[in-house]
């Protein structure tokens, strides 16, 4: 034996062998991995290198009942040390050709370089849960994430700096914002503190207390329901425990939800049951999506009469209509026409019906609702366009039975 590889795979005999050796069962895997690696001809690591020598040092006593001399062969190297780039960084960098390559966007990214390490592994795979799976060039080593505030606390919150990292400067200055700003949330992040609007706009603040009120404990709530369409992210938990306390049982799953489309079950709440939420949360104007030609005239009649004595007649319009040439269809249009209910749309209006088409009259007007119920969850939407009017919106009532299957990722059941 000439050098510290030929020592290894005589120990497992992978070269031919004097005597016997007797390798301890925590050692097999090791000291196999070794020599099968040099045997191919690939070059042992620094830190390889280190504990092959360890290894054949522990069992000196039966390289020598072999006849073996170790002395000079576990100083020696058959195949000069591989260089292993062990560095760690975390940077901001341009996407590379491979993103490029894939229609990815050109950055900037935050790049995130280190070799296998167990508890960086998992730090890795924490980020992912966090911002999802990202890029990775395995040539390199480097992991890519789209640049933006959420990423560089998640990352950097991942690794920190006990892991030996190089952060650029300007993510770590970055990083230190963010983190002041979640620990002073009271002096950056838009909410109601102590039931005052803080961190909006003039405008924004004039434009939600001139619609909603200036906040107190009987409309918080409201506020909370509408948090997206204002840009609020804080409320005091104590405060809105109690304004949402005051509200009904449904009432108080739609303001809860964590999503802007929620199926309200038809078979558990009546029309009356959602109409009551609807007024509760004065959710006007508001848009009600009635499908079916031989029950349109039941739904038109539920919700008509649902609001009756308290949005007026004037300020409803149904902006379609069906064929004459059926029961059907002559008894909703007859409807309609006996309860006034054919008005042009203006911004005086609280309530507009249609069917699965966006009418012109509607896209014409300066009316926006702030709000809609459609029983479309079950069936398909009959129209792209009208899917797209309703994405703008931060409530949706899906009244309906059931969730239709491709729709389930997007629709809450409350």
């Amino acid at each position: 034996m000439k050098t510290v590889e030929d020592c290894i795979e005589v120990l497992v005999g992978m070269q031919e062998q004097n005597g016997e050796f007797n390798i301890e069962r925590s050692d097999v895997s090791l000291v196999t991995s070794l020599a099968r690696q040099t045997v191919r001809g690939t070059p042992y690591t620094d830190r390889q290198h280190s504990l092959a020598k360890q290894k054949v040092s522990y069992y000196r006593s039966q390289y020598e009942s072999n006849g073996y001399n170790i002395d000079i062969a576990i100083n020696e190297l058959r195949l000069p040390l591989r260089q292993i780039d062990r560095t760690r960084w975390i940077k901001i960098v341009e996407a590379p050709d491979f993103l490029l390559e894939r229609d990815q966007h050109e950055g900037p990214w935050i790049g995130i370089r280190f070799i296998f390490q167990k508890k960086l592994i998992n730090s890795i795979d924490s980020v992912k849960r966090k911002l999802g799976d990202g890029n990775y060039d395995k040539q390199n080593k480097v992991h890519y994430f789209p640049l933006d505030e959420i990423a560089v606390y998640e990352i950097l919150s991942a690794f920190n700096e006990q892991n030996n990292f190089e952060v650029d400067d300007q993510l770590t200055e970055y990083y230190g914002k963010i983190v002041d700003m979640k620990n002073n949330k009271e002096q950056y992040v838009p909410g109601i503190y102590k039931l005052q609007l803080k961190n909006l706009n003039n405008k924004g603040v004039e434009y939600a207390i001139s619609t909603i009120g200036t906040p107190d404990i009987n409309n918080l709530c409201h506020y909370y329901d509408q948090k997206e369409r204002y840009g609020l992210e804080h409320f005091d938990d104590n405060d809105l425990d109690q304004s949402v306390k005051l509200l009904t049982p449904l009432t108080k799953k739609i303001v809860s939800r964590k999503q802007s489309n929620v199926l309200v079950n038809k078979k558990q709440y009546t029309t009356e049951n959602l109409v009551e939420s609807i007024l509760e949360l004065y959710r006007f104007p508001l848009l009600i999506l009635i499908n079916g030609e031989q029950t349109c005239a039941d739904e038109l009649l539920k919700f008509h009469r649902a609001f009756s004595g308290i949005i007026p007649n004037e300020s409803c319009s149904v902006l379609f209509r069906l064929d004459n040439d059926t029961i059907d269809g002559k008894n909703f249009n007859t409807y309609i026409k006996q309860h006034n209910l054919n008005n042009p749309v203006d911004n005086n209006t609280k309530v507009v019906y249609i069917n699965n088409k966006l009418p012109k009259p509607l896209l014409k007007s300066s009316w926006e609702p702030i709000a809609a119920i459609t029983n479309y969850s079950g069936k398909q939407y009959g129209s792209g366009h009208t899917d797209a009017y309703l994405s703008d919106l931060d409530l949706v009532i899906h009244y309906d039975d059931d969730v239709s299957p491709w729709k389930r990722n997007i629709i809450e059941k409350i």
